[in-house]
């Protein structure tokens, strides 16, 4: 796929007796391949997994630059579209799901609620209302700074050098000034200004406890745009939540399986 400067890579992982098709939208800098084990657990629930990276972004090229940039309305207005019209033409009739973390979560939703796709559910994971004030004490003044931070360094690289800041690598300057903006501001409406539309998409919001990049606040915010069904799970492996939940898929994907029984999205497994 193509989107501006980028050429963005997708990955199909086929399940033999596919129940729905879903689309992985990826964290901010984050590469597809980091979430294989969350692909292979799916694809084992007979779920096909389309998985395609962020623009700029593993093997996505090229990078971010001042010639190369792109922000969240690229991926609400463009990226996303695209991404579900390939599932589509790959489903074979089947319900087609939009999977988000983080990043990827904020893009879902916006794109749900501007109703720019069309797709039977939503489910983000670790993915919150980035507004400083959905942190705590030391936590929002952090937020606050880092978010000035990483704005004011676009100014001076054309790009935010991500790499240098646990970012996975360099992040288009109009998406990081972007997101400063929400963080400062606590609205997309610079993004969306459109969210107050009813939406009908079953959506599903999970978290989890001690996650320091989306605390059960902020993911209650983000819920709050879709008026989704919010799960805050106990993360029984170690590591940061917000990520180490990827290595560790099986308790996520048996309650996102659950869910989408539930909504009567998907029929239950033959077994």
């Amino acid at each position: 796929m193509d989107l501006g400067a980028f050429s963005v890579p997708a990955i199909l992982y086929q399940a033999k007796k596919s129940r729905a098709m879903i689309i992985l939208v990826p964290a901010m800098g984050t590469a597809a391949g980091v979430y294989k084990p969350f692909a292979n657990e799916l694809t084992a629930h007979d779920f096909s997994v389309l998985l395609s990276e962020l623009p700029g972004t593993g093997a996505s090229l090229p990078r971010p630059s001042w010639k190369a940039d792109y922000g969240y309305r690229d991926l609400v207005d463009d990226y996303l579209p695209t991404i579900v019209d390939h599932a589509r033409r790959h489903a074979e009739g089947a319900p087609v799901i939009v999977i988000g973390h983080s990043l990827g979560a904020q893009a879902a939703t916006l794109a749900v609620a501007r109703h720019k796709i069309e797709i039977d559910a939503v489910v983000t994971v670790a993915g919150g209302h980035i507004h400083f004030r959905n942190w705590q004490g030391a936590g929002a003044a952090k937020v606050f700074f880092g978010a000035g931070l990483f704005s004011a360094l676009t100014y001076l690289f054309g790009y935010l050098p991500g790499q240098h800041f646990g970012f996975g690598g360099p992040q288009a300057r109009t998406l990081i000034r972007e997101w400063a903006k929400v963080i400062f501001s606590g609205s997309f409406s610079h993004i969306a200004p459109d969210l107050n539309g009813t939406v009908s998409t079953p959506s599903l919001s999970i978290g989890y406890k001690k996650d320091n990049f989306a605390p059960e606040k902020s993911v209650s915010e983000l819920a709050a745009i879709l008026d989704s069904e919010v799960e805050i799970m106990t993360a029984d492996w170690p590591g940061n939540p917000h990520s180490s939940w990827i290595r560790n898929p099986a308790e996520t994907t048996r309650l996102i399986n659950r869910w989408l029984e539930r909504k009567s999205v998907i029929h239950p497994r033959e077994i």
